[in-house]
């Protein structure tokens, strides 16, 4: 059976209910993610009547872009992702729920991804998706977003994340009698459904097929290494727990 075009997905999503497939997404993520996604549009350093230009890098269904919107309503929000099915439904959302700015479908290990986006953002935002990447080219990906900001412009990232190697035996003890942010029947249920409504085993097709990428191998301190090395500057971890980091860098 052929991968169905965007074409054909944005076709099929025209019949669905959208806030049960926001519900189903919402299960999938976790129940930690809504309030990292309010501390990342609460930390945002503007004010809420201002027009600004966001992008939403790796953005899924959209779900962070749009907490952004909640709290900046005249914000215009660009969204990229590789995956048909997370740009078409991100771009239905939108599009109900007025929500201005564009949605692309790109390959953001492709040396060309920022194609026709803007380079002079106030906010760029990556939530769980750099570490799909291999170190190196994650290294490629800050230098690229760092050029897509305006200079003042902020970027506000949440990466998986475990300790520092002297520490890390001792999280990681710690880190397995937490309770689990994510279960695999919410997983298995949201995936299910989408291969349901396309009629194709689309698993995670859409994610970079890197073995070398980064998962949850990076600490907190080197995920804000690469952002230094990218040139950011006032770099602060907003938020550190049991599997995730939060952090904001302003490109001076």
């Amino acid at each position: 059976m052929e991968i169905p075009t965007q074409a054909e997905i944005e076709d099929k999503l025209r019949g669905e209910d959208l806030n049960t497939w926001l519900d189903l997404w919402r299960a999938e993520q976790g129940p930690a993610k809504p309030a990292a996604l309010k501390l990342i549009t609460a930390a945002i350093p503007f004010p809420i009547d201002q027009s600004l230009r966001v992008l939403d890098v790796g953005c899924g269904p959209g779900d962070a872009g749009r907490v952004i919107h909640s709290r900046f309503p005249h914000a215009r929000i660009d969204f990229v992702d590789r995956n048909e099915f997370f740009v078409s439904l991100c771009g239905a959302v939108n599009r109900r729920d007025g929500i201005g700015g564009r949605t692309w479908v790109r390959d953001l290990s492709e040396p060309n991804w920022r194609r026709d986006l803007a380079s002079d953002y106030d906010v760029v935002v990556a939530v769980n998706a750099v570490h799909w990447f291999s170190l190196a080219k994650a290294a490629e990906l800050f230098g690229d977003i760092f050029q897509s900001l305006r200079s003042g412009g902020v970027f506000l990232l949440m990466e998986p994340a475990g300790a520092e190697p002297p520490f890390a035996p001792g999280f990681d003890a710690w880190q397995k009698e937490q309770p689990s942010q994510h279960k695999y029947e919410d997983w298995r249920r949201f995936w299910s459904r989408v291969n349901a409504l396309l009629g194709y085993d689309y698993g995670f097709l859409g994610d970079p097929d890197d073995q070398n990428r980064i998962g949850d191998g990076l600490s907190a301190m080197q995920w804000v290494g690469l952002l230094t090395d990218a040139g950011f500057e006032s770099i602060d971890i907003l938020l550190r727990d049991a599997e995730k980091v939060v952090l904001a860098s302003v490109k001076p």
